[in-house]
């Protein structure tokens, strides 16, 4: 599912290095090839490196984006076919999420199901003297055992205070929590988030569960717990002695070599080759002067260019991914191809007559009819409805696995040593949706969602479920890598995922305003909003406090908060000023206010939403103190003012001198009543 940590790196043209190695095809700098183009969803005006034409790929766990533009994923476990034309015949194997067998050790029966892409097998149609290439990942993981950063530790505890004057802090591994750890004087063990968080302890520091659904913690001491092994550690057999160690695209924004590296097989014709001391940027098939070839470029990519019998050119990506060898989010491939726009008519031709396959779709211009069988026959793209919510998903999965898998008689693939086909085929599994509030995930919903607020809406989804399985770091790179190579659709066609695009939250109905103080909390007799103070009466019928919603103490370094939004009860507009206490840690609040001018009166939908956090005290239900100023000319609000109260300084309010001023002050519960997770 994230690009994992890792990152869709497209190619741009640059030529120092390659001139002093004697190559002068132009070398890979990033994804911003395209990034001044004038792109169109679906067209053949795309560019990956030295190829203008129309770009597929995928990444992640994974995620599949045709080159008409349609998105989807594929959590299916096997071999696939991508792409089968003229041109090329490409297929993927795509594995099981290490997190995933991590979930099934800690039985997380509702971890949700992903997978990644293992092996790369790219068959030149075109030129047949071209060899069979294969990019391969050993097989790293083993479900007896933990990821090797984790060995030593224990999976969902933390401890239960910080060393005195060492708070929380935001670090990129475990290790780097372990060897922080060690800089400090007295610390002996500590405890680390998937999200980053980074917390030392002492001697007198003991072990506790941390919440279910916080993100994924580890504890330990420090001599045992986050250490780092090498891969062949890890590894059965002796595949990796021909293995060249990539750079896994952690540290990608700077090209800074951190992280363990991923070892890489590579195969031709099926044998597998030496590469282990291939130099950077060496070529693992060609030359600098050949017309095909393969080759390592940059910190973790190889990139394979092809010039059709026509004389095009027509490139591939591949990026190594993950974040090391049997991690949680481990090695994997992020791949996209560059089909060369001076054979559209070919390709368009091969479509009519029933060729052109694979799960990257017909590049025709027109994303609707991307899913086909193998025989090049139409399937219907789903689309979501009231009466049939949660249909892109299943259809998507079964999809991919009724027409795609490659039979025994198709495959290209060179199987791993001591396997065969049986090992490598595709398994009939079970759907499982990907819904947040249903999974375990690596991190905490509200991180989760917090990563993915304003991205692209065909790579929320993708955003959601990277993050959720623990490749979340590297997120906004990725994205804003993607968006320079590839048009992405906005439209709902395009979006073959289950959830609306274009969903609001229903607060408002003519006058009708939604969580209130008295309909917050359906199954309580009493109101969540009590009035402490007020210098006036509030108006009849005109609840201040609405949109109430309640938020569980979302992590190691947050607690707990309720949000609401603000309606003016007067006639006429008003400027509104909350003075409250914001969160600031799992604890502590810090004062803060917010204005907001010449408010309207009524319920808004776009009204802005204030999250305020909550006094905690054992034993006691949380809640929240809340001062409400109103300053405006509206005659209630001038008739009823009592001529000595002032908005809060803080508030840094101009003079309102002859302006009516009431302050309301008001007690919010924290959660409804019996929620024992509350008290």
């Amino acid at each position: 599912m994230n690009f994992g940590y890792t990152i869709l790196i497209l190619f741009a043209l640059a030529k120092s290095a390659d001139a002093q190695a004697g190559d002068r095809s132009p070398k890979l700098r990033g994804l911003g090839t395209s990034i001044d183009m004038d792109l169109t969803v679906g067209t053949y005006n795309e560019k990956l490196g030295q190829c203008r034409g129309a770009i597929c790929g995928l990444w992640g766990d994974p995620h599949i984006i045709s080159c008409d533009g349609l998105g989807f994923d594929c959590n299916a476990e096997g071999l696939f076919t991508l792409m089968k034309n003229f041109l090329y015949n490409i297929q993927g194997r795509f594995v099981h999420v290490n997190s995933i067998a991590m979930g099934m050790i800690l039985e997380w029966n509702n971890y949700p199901t992903a997978t990644y892409t293992n092996d790369i097998i790219i068959q030149n149609v075109d030129n047949p003297d071209v060899p069979l290439m294969q990019f391969s990942f050993p097989n790293f993981h083993s479900e007896e055992d933990m990821a090797p950063s984790e060995r030593g530790c224990l999976v969902d505890f933390r401890y239960n205070k910080d060393m005195e004057g060492y708070g929380r802090t935001t670090v990129d591994t475990i290790v780097d929590c372990r060897e922080r750890c060690e800089g400090v004087e007295g610390c002996t063990k500590f405890s680390y988030s998937q999200d980053g968080g980074c917390h030392l302890a002492d001697d007198e520091a003991k072990l506790k569960k941390a919440p279910r659904k916080w993100s994924r913690t580890v504890a330990g001491p420090v001599h045992k717990c986050g250490h780092e092994q090498n891969y062949e550690d890890i590894m059965e057999g002796t595949e990796y002695l021909k293995a060249r160690t990539v750079g896994n695209g952690y540290g990608n924004n700077s090209g800074e070599k951190k992280g363990p590296g991923c070892p890489v097989l590579y195969y031709e014709d099926k044998v597998l080759k030496d590469i282990s001391d291939l130099e950077d940027n060496g070529y693992l098939y060609g030359g600098p002067y050949t017309k095909n070839y393969a080759r390592l470029d940059g910190f973790n990519k190889i990139k394979v260019v092809h010039t059709t019998a026509h004389g095009s050119l027509s490139e591939i990506m591949l990026e190594v991914g993950g974040d090391g060898p049997g991690e949680l989010w481990s090695c994997h491939w992020n791949m996209f191809v560059c089909l060369p726009e001076t054979e559209q008519e070919s390709f368009e031709k091969t479509l009519f007559e029933g060729e052109g396959v694979g799960l990257f779709g017909s590049p025709d211009g027109n994303s609707q009819n991307d899913w086909t069988d193998f025989d090049g026959g139409h399937i219907n793209i789903p689309k979501t409805t009231e009466k049939a919510k949660g249909v892109k998903g299943k259809s998507a999965y079964n999809y991919c696995k009724n027409n795609w898998c490659v039979s025994q008689k198709d495959s290209i693939m060179a199987y791993p040593e001591n396997s065969s086909y049986d090992d490598i085929k595709c398994y009939d599994e079970e759907y499982i949706p990907f819904d947040l509030d249903k999974v375990d995930c690596a991190i905490s919903k509200e991180k989760i969602i917090e990563a993915c607020a304003n991205k692209p809406v065909l790579l929320v989804h993708s955003c959601q479920v990277d993050c959720c399985e623990g490749g979340c770091g590297t997120i906004d790179h990725e994205i804003d890598e993607i968006q320079k190579i590839k048009k992405l659709s906005d439209e709902d066609k395009d979006i073959v995922y289950d959830f609306d695009v274009n969903q609001e939250v229903a607060l408002c109905n003519g006058d009708f305003h939604d969580a209130t103080g008295e309909t917050a909390c359906p199954s309580s007799s009493r109101s969540q909003v009590k009035v402490i103070h007020k210098t006036a009466d509030i108006p009849d019928g005109e609840p201040i406090i609405y949109g109430i919603s309640f938020a569980d103490a979302k992590d190691d370094d947050h607690g707990r908060e309720v949000s609401f939004r603000l309606d003016n009860p007067f006639e006429n507009k008003a400027d509104a000023y909350v003075r409250y206490e914001k969160r600031v840690g799992l604890y502590a609040n810090d004062p803060a206010c917010e204005s907001m001018p010449d408010l309207v009166p009524g319920c808004d939908v776009d009204a802005k939403e204030i999250t305020v956090g909550c006094i905690e005290y054992p034993g006691i239900e949380p809640f929240a103190l809340v001062d409400v100023y109103f300053a405006s000319t509206d005659p209630f609000v001038v008739g009823n003012a009592d001529g000595i109260t002032e908005v809060e300084k803080c508030c840094k309010p101009p003079d309102y001198s002859g302006v009516g001023i009431i302050k309301y002050s008001f007690k919010i519960q924290c959660s409804c009543p019996g929620d024992e997770s509350a008290v």
